[in-house]
């Protein structure tokens, strides 16, 4: 994954640098997990998560937009958000830097979270443990990865259910739909939208490399505090809403399964 940063120097760090090496973790995890599943585990678990089948990506790319827009929506209509500055003269190096790693890291951060948190965690453990179980237990493993953007008691408290929560919601879309991928293009486009180099969220202004810069209120319980926007009030709410959708049509489809 560094050869790009070697190659560059961890110095001169670039857009291009970060976008090859987010996309060189891709296949180094996947073949990683390829052969430790083969080899090691052998027949406790196949690497058949990986199929295309019942991939709509269409239909979950505008889910991936909505459900970050809806975060957003939430905020507007709580009279919580608006543009605190905006910079439409940026340098075009910038914004082509900003892009690359934006793009890099959400593709990277939707496919090798989804298919090691939700797909090979979650299968594994299922073999052995109830459905619950196998849905907690990589949720919280994901959620306290992730914990080193806290800032504060509160915050972590914010960031455990926030994080729990989003980690079944993404689980429940692949439950729901037979395929790891559709998470995956939600989990990236999420991450594309809400955590997009050229946007900042919060009221500290982080100067000409950004295109837009909101401000989200000064409530921490409600805007997430110092880890941000996807430990917010709203973006909970998102989550749970997808959670109780989600979990009716995995429900729908078990009983189809059952009455069939």
């Amino acid at each position: 994954m560094i050869v790009p940063d070697i190659v560059s120097g961890f110095k001169n760090e670039t857009g291009y640098s970060i976008f090859t090496r987010e996309l060189f973790r891709i296949p180094i995890t996947l073949g990683l997990l390829y052969l430790y599943t083969k080899f090691i585990l052998k027949n406790l678990l196949t690497f058949e998560t990986l199929r295309f089948k019942n991939t709509n990506i269409l239909k979950w790319g505008l889910i991936g937009i909505l459900l970050p827009s809806l975060v957003i929506f939430i905020f507007y209509i709580s009279g919580n958000f608006k543009i605190i500055d905006t910079n439409f003269n940026i340098n075009k190096e910038i914004i082509y830097a900003a892009l690359l790693k934006s793009l890099g890291m959400s593709i990277a951060a939707g496919i090798i979270e989804e298919v090691v948190f939700r797909g090979y965690m979650v299968n594994l453990l299922q073999k052995k443990y109830t459905f619950w179980v196998a849905a907690i237990v990589p949720s919280l493993l994901f959620t306290l990865l992730h914990i080193g953007g806290a800032d504060s008691f509160i915050n972590v408290l914010q960031l455990l259910i926030a994080g729990m929560l989003v980690s079944i919601m993404f689980l429940f879309i692949y439950k729901s739909t037979g395929s790891i991928w559709n998470a995956s293009i939600v989990h990236f486009l999420w991450n594309f939208v809400i955590l997009n180099e050229l946007i900042s969220y919060g009221k500290t202004k982080y100067g000409i490399d950004k295109l837009v810069e909101f401000d989200i209120g000064q409530n921490e319980l409600f805007n997430g505090g110092g880890f941000g926007i996807e430990t917010s009030i709203p973006a909970i709410i998102v989550y749970g809403l997808t959670i109780v959708i989600t979990w009716k049509m995995i429900k729908k489809t078990a009983y189809n399964r059952v009455d069939g």
